[in-house]
């Protein structure tokens, strides 16, 4: 059956007036004739081939109701109905019995006084009592019966003349909208309940429901799931009775939410959020959703580690920046500051200070933590490519450009943070560009013409200084005052000696763990001559003489001599091309041990041969420069 709608009619002429209306109407309805008791029979056929919605009319209407578990929409009988079958009655007699249920027959006394009859009112409430209420007015008197089909039927049998109420068109047009939109409402409700049913049904998370008596009425089969019960064992029992970990009971006393809390519920360790269900101002229960604490901690490992592959996660948190000195002490404080806020930031430092390092734990201490951090260094991505890499192309934008395009690190960083190292060494061209995304906070890739908003916060970083380059014509003003808005000068390690110690075995440990081996017995002698040491290329060059320690004296105890040889070879590589740290102009050539001569032989005669100024200069010991010097035929 193609109708949802159906119309049970007490009488053949109502099903005759119900077909015609639904074909002006252009409404879909079977129509069907059946009265009382052979009404119900008929609506219950209907309802089993699909009907949703009954219409009828008067008793039968009432059985019906009564009878079925279906809405069932009643055809009124209007004040309209009972004057023209009143009117018609009158011809009959003035003394007029008005026979039928309750719905029938109310208000016809009332018409009494405006068509000069006298009326008398019974009521039936079953077909069964139809005959003797019938039989009782004619004994009282009554001339002529007006009622419905029951009461008509039974009069006519009885010898008394009767008028039956019709329904006119109008009120069994208003019957069929009202039917039809209450089929619709309830299509509704059903499509609602069923995807609500989906929802319960394969949410991964577990969901339990408390009714206004704090019963649990409702558990998902997730919830079944995690905590290993069955619905049947929950479902109708007080839930701080069986589930006094989930606080059901508390949010639905208090109407207070709980986020984001760890309980044991059951067997299980969940994470929970409940909250309250409310209606009208009024606590009515409470919901409460959950997941395994287990699987979100893999579903997170998962996530860190597929990030990790794609190089857009921050690793180091301020945790990792453990300091013992007054001046990075400061620093850390102005960061913690600093991660709180949207503003772009620059952080200068000489190399190897922990520029990176830094910016990545203000990502991580800000509100943008969840999303990616993404780090290029400006120095080290060729300037032919370094546009496309920043702000990403569009397919065939050049010759080698992939299929589809490709997304730029603005792209990638959005919602998250971009740090741009080294963003002294940015070409002059670029910097234009680099200035508009930032007023704009949209970029247009290489050969595209349409622009992507983007929502990334700028964390740039140089060892360079930029006032210089400034006013050297090299970077452009209007971008340095864009990128210093907060700004972090990280101190070199020569001024943070305090840290010495602690980075020492922080970063021995780091090395031995990547490398599997033991570490080096490392004395308070060694300390000495890394406080001695003026450190040019800071805490990685630190880690770079670890590492060697690590790799030599796996195990074994660290001879002064062995720290001073490689400082020794690091200083003359890594500081002395052409000067040292103290202006010292030093030509260098020849082999490793000819430079190393040439600086020390040099720095003496710039100190007059004062060993204690040498050695100061040169961060070695006494010790190394006397057996230098007795090597070379300097030794006095």
């Amino acid at each position: 059956m193609s109708s949802r709608l159906a119309l049970v009619a007490p009488y053949k002429e109502l099903a005759e007036s119900a077909q015609e209306v639904c074909r002006e109407l252009g409404l879909m309805a079977t129509v069907a004739v059946g009265d009382l008791a052979e009404g119900i029979k008929v609506a219950r056929d209907l309802v089993g081939r699909g009907a949703e919605v009954i219409v009828s009319r008067g008793g039968t209407a009432t059985a019906i109701g009564r009878e079925l578990d279906v809405p069932v929409v009643e055809i009124v009988v209007s004040a309209f109905d009972l004057v023209r079958a009143l009117a018609a009655a009158r011809t009959y007699g003035r003394r007029i019995g008005v026979v039928g249920f309750q719905n029938v027959i109310y208000g016809c006394k009332s018409l009494e006084g405006i068509l000069g009859v006298l009326i008398q009112e019974i009521e039936i409430k079953t077909e069964d009592e139809a005959p003797a209420a019938v039989a009782a007015a004619r004994e009282a008197g009554i001339e002529v019966i007006v009622g419905d089909a029951v009461s008509v039927r039974w009069s006519r049998e009885l010898g008394l003349d009767a008028i039956l109420v019709t329904s006119g068109k109008e009120a069994i047009g208003l019957a069929l909208r009202e039917a039809e939109e209450l089929a619709e409402v309830r299509r509704k409700e059903r499509a609602r309940a069923e995807q609500f049913k989906v929802i319960l049904d394969f949410a991964y998370e577990g969901i339990i429901a408390t009714d206004p008596d704090g019963r649990i009425s409702l558990v998902n089969p997730a919830a079944e799931r995690i905590l290993g019960v069955a619905e049947r064992h929950l479902v109708g029992r007080p839930a701080g009775e069986v589930l006094p970990g989930l606080a059901l009971n508390h949010v639905q006393e208090t109407g207070r939410a709980r986020l984001g809390e760890l309980h044991r519920a059951g067997n299980s360790l969940v994470v929970q959020n409940v909250v309250p269900v409310i209606a009208d101002g009024e606590i009515v229960g409470a919901v409460a959703t959950f997941q395994d604490a287990g699987h979100l901690q893999a579903v997170e490992t998962k996530v860190r580690q597929e990030l990790y592959l794609k190089g857009h996660v921050a690793q180091f948190t301020f945790a990792d920046m453990v300091t013992e000195s007054p001046a990075m002490q400061r620093v850390m404080a102005q960061a913690r500051q600093f991660a709180a806020v949207e503003g772009t930031i620059l952080i200068t430092g000489e190399t190897g200070t922990g520029k990176e390092m830094l910016a990545q734990g203000i990502h991580n201490a800000s509100p943008r933590k969840g999303g990616p951090f993404v780090a290029v260094n400006c120095a080290a991505v060729p300037e032919s490519l370094l546009e496309s890499e920043l702000f990403g192309y569009e397919e065939g934008a050049f010759t080698g450009a992939r299929k589809g395009g490709k997304k730029g690190y603005f792209e990638l960083a959005h919602r998250g943070t971009l740090f741009l190292d080294e963003i002294g060494e940015l070409p002059l061209n670029l910097q234009a560009r680099l200035l508009r995304v930032l007023q704009q906070k949209a970029v247009m890739r290489v050969g595209g013409d349409r622009v992507i908003p983007v929502d990334v916060r700028i964390i740039a970083a140089t060892h360079r200084n930029l006032e210089d380059a400034v006013r050297e014509g090299t970077f452009r003003r209007d971008l340095y005052y864009r990128l210093n808005v907060l700004r972090l000068a990280l101190p070199p390690l020569r001024h943070r000696k305090e840290d010495i110690p602690h980075l020492v075995e922080r970063l021995v440990d780091k090395i031995c763990g990547r490398t599997g081996r033991l570490p080096p017995r490392i004395g308070p002698e060694i300390l000495q001559v890394f406080y001695r040491y003026p450190w040019p290329g800071n805490v990685r060059e630190m880690e770079n003489i670890l590492e060697r320690l690590v790799v030599l004296r796996s195990g074994q105890e660290v001879a002064p001599e062995d720290v001073e040889d490689l400082l020794l070879d690091t200083h003359g590589l890594a500081e002395h091309e052409g000067t040292d740290t103290d202006g010292l102009k030093v030509e260098l050539c020849g082999t490793l041990a000819d430079m190393e001569k040439t600086i020390i032989c040099t720095v003496l005669e710039k100190t007059g041969y004062n060993r204690e100024e040498t050695c100061r200069r040169l961060g070695i010991s006494p010790t190394t420069l006397w057996r230098r010097m007795k090597a070379w035929g300097l030794a006095k």
